[in-house]
């Protein structure tokens, strides 16, 4: 008994320390964040997303937009294509403005990110939502650079939805701002997205990419075209 039971053992510690190709259980809800190194009231809101960011139904992202350049700081992480994305929001959602710290979930649903009980209810109101195509979303882990993604078959969207791999550094990042409304301050970001790629379609059928973006981590959002809403979502976190 005693030899089969240090059997059992070996075998399990062998379970334990093995690092198998890792799947990521699908997310219920995505919550992006359009923030700004330059944008005052941002700092609270970057704490809130990383806050998010450990629920596990949640894949949250930050998008760094670059249109507060020119109050005398260069945000560090802005792209121009954020800042699109988030004026194709606007239309989509009928805003009045662009402004910063914003949060969308689920492509649908928007709010301040500076009040957060205006956020939690974006979260509740996405969460209760019925989404109109929901496939089985899986992102699995094969190398340290990329992922194998798998999209199921579900009910056909009205147009093809936009396949979109994001790449992210989970954080925190701190930053020394030196100029501008928050000069003096180091700025903290989560989950702050690098690279955001459309890898395809998806219209209904089953789909797989054997190779997509994914270091340092990664996310990919089945979304409707021009700012829609996201039919379904996965992730997958470094260990």
């Amino acid at each position: 008994m005693d030899f089969i039971r240090l059997v059992c053992l070996a075998l399990t510690a062998f379970a334990l320390t093995a690092a198998p190709a890792r799947a990521q259980p699908q997310a219920s809800v995505v919550v992006e964040l359009y923030t700004s190194q330059g944008c005052a009231s941002c700092g609270r809101a970057n704490g809130l997303l990383g806050d998010l960011a450990r629920q596990p139904d949640v894949v949250a992202l930050t998008f760094p937009v670059d249109y507060w350049d020119y109050l005398g700081w260069r945000d560090t992480f802005a792209q121009s294509q954020f800042t699109a994305r988030q004026r194709a929001y606007l239309r989509a959602l009928r805003s009045r403005a662009l402004y910063t710290p914003q949060v969308i979930v689920n492509g649908a649903y928007n709010a301040n990110a500076a009040r957060p009980q205006r956020v939690r209810e974006a979260l509740a109101a996405a969460r209760a939502a019925q989404p109109i195509a929901a496939p089985s979303v899986t992102l699995t882990q094969t190398n340290e650079d990329t992922a194998a993604l798998r999209i199921g078959r579900g009910p056909a969207p009205r147009e093809p939805a936009d396949v979109w791999v994001a790449t992210y550094l989970p954080g925190p990042v701190n930053v020394l701002v030196t100029a501008g409304e928050n000069a003096g301050h180091r700025v903290g970001h989560y989950n702050i997205v690098r690279r955001l790629v459309r890898v395809g379609a998806w219209d209904g059928d089953a789909i797989a990419f054997d190779a997509v973006p994914c270091r340092p981590e990664c996310a990919v959002l089945v979304q409707a075209p021009r700012g829609g809403p996201v039919y379904a979502a996965a992730r997958v976190r470094q260990p």
